[in-house]
């Protein structure tokens, strides 16, 4: 028989041998009378059956016995379990002292090491037995001491056995993958009878024992083929890493309160999560979820080489330590005895648990922390937004470490704008490193799937630290004094010696780096200021009016036609839904005085720039606009608002006052719809001009003769972005469900393209979600839009109220219409800097805002109230976990594999030794990363190894088969062996992958241009 079929038999045999003759052990149980009685802290009904171990490890030998074969192996598994189920029925009758089953445990642990079953260290005899000892003592009472609730132990065996049945298959030992796969089995069988409500027997010390015992053995025989011992010590611990947690909680809680290690208590990992959820049987699946995710790093650690087990090891050591922590932070009396079925008796209720509790706003740490996220958001134009991946991953994998210890300590019911943002943007990454599985470029889908993960966990991070609107307003301050110190800087260079070196092309560019993201930075810090400038204090309305109005003047300089739609979407966004609107268009049409008064001196910046360069004079013109329209715009709107809360706000006649000034607002929109309608046939000249120049792809313009170069940018329909749109809209067309996979539009873009422009994103978040990632990507991303617009309707009522809500709405609603709007025909989204502010705002648009009853906190809907149950929480709270975990993961093997990447970059030039090393060391770590392949082809061809360098570009063919870059590499190797015909090939089809490059088309005509 094959390995897969005496795997399947082992596991059958064994679950049904003990599903059979478990009715049998009650009823022996039930005649000899031999039962767990409820007594002391324990929580169970009424007395319950033993003898649940006699079922279980009689269909585990039984099945191994049949399949295992092996016998050298066999026997003293067989024969340590057996005798573990004896000392252990013995204990559960007649109790036996500690020290008899901890000296019958270390025989067994030197029966074990004399079979060659145990630890192989390769560090002498003595210490492999010791190891073997200290191992086999600690698995089998960490198991005795996990059987504390209905189905815990024997779940845990189930998925610990799973994970060592893996790596017996995935390294072909044919003796471990069965008897793992048996006592599997043999678990499963249990658990009906053990899991389900009311328990009907429990497995006792004749069970937790000798299948500790079995676990001990079976997981050092699967570590113990890894490379080096201590790779094969951190394995074995992943592979029992929450046993092993549940123990070291409760050694540090007793011995922190003094209480004895062999009492019995209701200090468990499992009665401390039970608060948190509804039923035993939950504990029990969700702890089990848990330790298969840490079974999972376990395997893929053992199977990745040592970054990969360093780096699962480290996470779960983390993760672990902080959760003594919190855990242990609780006391143990709030843990009531457990009622039936694993009911607390003590129960909490739904109402004190869940995913996001409420907490003082004073907490040092968290405004240090909400501080640290808006000012580094912020700041971050001065770093190029966090761009570059050496940059944002290992920001990202902080914020995910921070985001699981907030989760883990301050636990929080979201609400259902929260849940729906939250859910939508995990559900992005989660769905992106889904995309691995058909995209061809796997390194670009994982980046791409990190990124929106790292957005997720920060959105989480900002939702459970948010409490109130005073923190909500901290974490806006804080990004919008990054965003005025980024503004004051531009303007102080803008009047200092060189004001050229910020522009590009005649385009504000500097500090960002990317024109479009300058202006859009600028757009969302003017909403921002905005929010502070309808503040009743006339100092500081009229300091945030001035703010504000130098960052339009600064969006302008940029002449970004993006920026200017996304002024326009958040302006109507924000008149139209938030509250007090009134005193809002009057703030707004001073700005747009002060701007409209400085604009013809900032226009002429781009207008008559000398080949796209800036002089010192044109800036020095520009920054004096600037500076006097905001000056000019602060004091006239703090000495309007001074006059208003003086003169008018205190009169009788103030409501008739205000009434008057709202209908006054009507004027200057009639006049507008007058204008327009006496413009209506230029207007729609202009707009059929401008789409033609758009759909025809002209560059800003073409075919109006020079006097178009005296225009300005930004109401012009020119540019290339049609055709980007176009490629988008095809490649969705021909993969309508699940896209191309994330971040693989550039492929299908380089073969479809009509300009030579090279982009790597069609510069749409829509259109990017609908080409990458299909229906599901679309709808994903949807949600999130959905969810922000959910919150920003619950938002409303209380913006209606406070001037501190409307504030928050005001530069929430801005900054997240402006992003949007911007990043719908850019690629905004790909900067993380900005992207936080907007996420910021999000976070605090749907934030909960009333008590976290299980109404209140959902608002009462259906949905709400479906969303604040307990099983839906614990579901929830358990997905959120998990999608961290892998996060974490995932983040730390793309950093560590960029930072060896990036490291052989740099050093191929002076020592392309140590950049081979490097390279390998980082394609260890991912194999699929096509940029690695270059930097090892790239250090073997500086030792003129042309053909090894060949083989590393062929390796990178295999994981992107139809990259331009790659055919091209191959060619110009080709050529540097004289082989013409190979290159002439090689560069051919780099040439039909990408038919709009020029060099290319010459290099396939003729491959020794290259030597030219």
């Amino acid at each position: 028989m094959s390995l897969a079929e005496r795997l399947l038999i082992g596991f059958a045999v064994a679950a049904m041998v003990v599903y059979a003759t478990t009715p049998y052990a009650i009823v022996v149980a039930d005649r000899l009378r031999f039962y767990d009685k409820p007594i002391g802290y324990k929580g169970h009904a009424r007395p319950t059956p033993y003898l649940g171990g006699a079922a279980v490890m009689a269909g585990f030998i039984v099945a191994l016995l049949l399949t295992a074969g092996h016998w050298g192996r066999t026997v003293p598994l067989v024969g340590g379990v057996a005798l573990l189920w004896a000392v252990g029925t013995i204990d559960d009758r007649r109790t036996v002292r500690p020290a008899w089953r901890v000296l019958v445990e270390l025989a067994l642990a030197w029966m074990v090491w004399a079979s060659g079953l145990g630890w192989q260290l390769h560090a002498g005899a003595l210490v492999d037995l010791g190891a073997t000892c200290v191992w086999i003592v600690a698995v089998v009472n960490a198991f005795n001491l996990f059987d504390n609730m209905d189905g815990a132990a024997s779940t845990m065996a189930l998925v610990v056995s799973a994970g060592a049945a893996i790596l017996g298959v995935v390294r072909g030992d044919a003796w471990l993958a069965i008897g793992a796969a048996s006592l599997g089995g043999a678990c499963l069988g249990f658990l009906p009878r053990n899991l389900f409500p009311p328990a009907r027997i429990f497995l006792g010390d004749g069970g937790s024992m000798p299948m500790g015992f079995a676990v001990a053995v079976l997981v050092m025989v699967a570590a113990t083929t890894s490379v080096a011992a201590w790779q094969s010590l951190l394995v074995a611990l992943l592979l029992v890493g929450i046993p092993a947690l549940d123990t070291s909680l409760v050694i540090v809680s007793r011995r922190r309160r003094g209480v004895s290690i062999l009492k019995g208590g209701q200090d468990h990992l499992t009665h401390r999560a039970r608060r948190f959820l509804p039923s035993a049987r939950a504990v029990a699946l969700a702890l089990g979820a848990l330790q298969a995710v840490v079974s999972v790093t376990a395997v893929l650690a053992s199977q990745g080489g040592t970054s990969f087990v360093v780096i699962g090891a480290i996470l779960y050591l983390l993760a672990a330590a902080i959760a003594i922590v919190v855990l242990d932070t609780q006391q143990v009396e709030e843990f009531g005895a457990v009622g039936p079925a694993g009911a607390g008796a003590g129960d909490p209720g739904p109402g004190s648990a869940g995913l996001l509790r409420s907490s003082s706003d004073h907490s040092p740490a968290a405004l240090a922390c909400l501080l640290a996220l808006g000012l580094g958001a912020g700041l971050s134009p001065f770093f190029f937004a966090y761009y570059d991946t050496s940059v944002w991953v290992p920001v990202g994998l902080g914020i995910v470490l921070a985001c699981a210890m907030g989760v883990v300590a301050r636990p929080r019911r979201p609400s259902g704008p929260a849940a729906l943002t939250l859910g939508s943007l995990l559900g992005l990454g989660v769905w992106s490193l889904s995309s691995t599985a058909w995209a061809e470029s796997v390194e670009n889908a994982v980046v791409s799937g990190n990124r929106w993960l790292a957005y997720g966990a920060l959105l989480l991070l900002m939702l459970v630290l948010l409490r109130s609107e005073r923190r909500s307003a901290v974490l806006m301050g804080a990004a919008t004094l990054g965003v005025g110190a980024v503004a004051l800087s531009v303007l102080a260079r803008l009047l200092g010696s060189d004001p050229g070196a910020l522009f590009l092309g005649g385009r504000l560019n500097s500090p960002l780096g990317y024109i479009n993201g300058e202006g859009c930075l600028f757009v969302i810090g003017f909403w921002l200021c905005f929010a502070a400038a309808e503040a009743r204090r006339a100092l500081v309305a009229g300091a945030a009016g001035g703010m504000a109005t130098l960052m339009a003047c600064l969006a302008i300089l940029s002449q970004s036609r993006g920026t200017a739609l996304a002024m326009l979407v958040a302006l109507v966004a924000v008149v139209a839904v938030v509250p007090g609107r009134s005193r809002r268009v009057y703030g707004l049409l001073v700005v747009a005085g002060a701007v409209a008064l400085g604009a013809p001196d900032l226009l002429r910046v781009y207008e008559h720039a000398s080949g796209g360069s800036v002089s010192v004079e044109a800036g020095h013109v520009a920054g004096r606009a600037a500076l006097l329209a905001s000056a000019g715009a602060g004091l006239a709107w703090g000495l309007l608002t001074l006059g208003w809360e003086l003169i008018v706000s205190r009169r009788p006649w103030a409501a008739r006052t205000r009434a008057t000034g709202s209908w006054l607002l009507a004027i200057p929109v009639v006049i507008a719809l007058v204008v327009a309608a006496g413009s209506a046939q230029r207007i729609d000249r202009g707009v059929r001009d401008q789409w033609h120049a758009f759909t025809q792809l002209a560059e800003p313009g073409a075919g109006d003769g020079a006097s178009s170069a005296n225009q300005s940018r930004l109401l012009s329909g020119a540019g290339n972005r049609y055709d980007y749109w176009r490629v988008a809209w095809r490649v969705w067309r021909e993969h309508p469900v699940l896209g191309v996979g994330a971040g693989n539009y550039p492929r299908s873009y380089y073969q479809q393209r009509a300009t030579t422009e090279d982009i790597e994103q069609p510069h749409s978040i829509e259109l990017q979600a609908l080409s990458e990632l299909g229906v599901v990507g679309a709808l994903l991303l949807a949600a999130f839009i959905g969810g922000i617009g959910w919150g920003i309707s619950r938002m409303r009522p209380a913006a209606a109220r406070s001037p501190l809500s409307r504030a928050l709405m005001v530069g929430g609603v801005g900054a997240i219409g402006a992003w949007l709007a911007q990043t719908s025909v850019d690629w905004m989204h790909l900067l993380p800097g900005l992207t936080a502010i907007a996420i910021a705002a999000t976070a605090v648009v749907v934030r909960p805002r009333s008590p976290l009853t299980a109404g209140a906190a959902s608002g009462h809907s259906r949905f709400g109230r479906a969303l604040a149950s307990r099983p839906a929480l614990a579901l929830g709270g358990s997905a959120v976990l998990v999608t961290l975990v892998v996060a974490g993961a995932s983040l730390s093997r793309q950093g560590l594999a960029d930072f060896y990447r990036t490291r052989a970059q740099h050093e191929l030039d002076a020592h392309p030794a140590a950049a081979l090393t490097d390279a390998n060391r980082s394609l260890g770590i991912d194999s699929d990363a096509v940029q690695t392949y270059y930097a090892k082809a790239a250090a073997l061809a500086r030792f003129d190894q042309a053909p090894a360098a060949e083989a590393a570009l062929r390796a990178a063919l295999v994981q992107e088969p139809d990259n331009f870059v790659t055919w091209t590499l191959l060619g110009d190797v080709a050529v540097r062996e004289r082989r013409l015909g190979v290159a002439k090939r090689d560069y051919t089809r780099a040439h039909r992958l990408n038919p709009r490059n020029s060099t290319l088309m010459k290099l396939a005509a003729d491959p020794t241009a290259t030597l030219r």
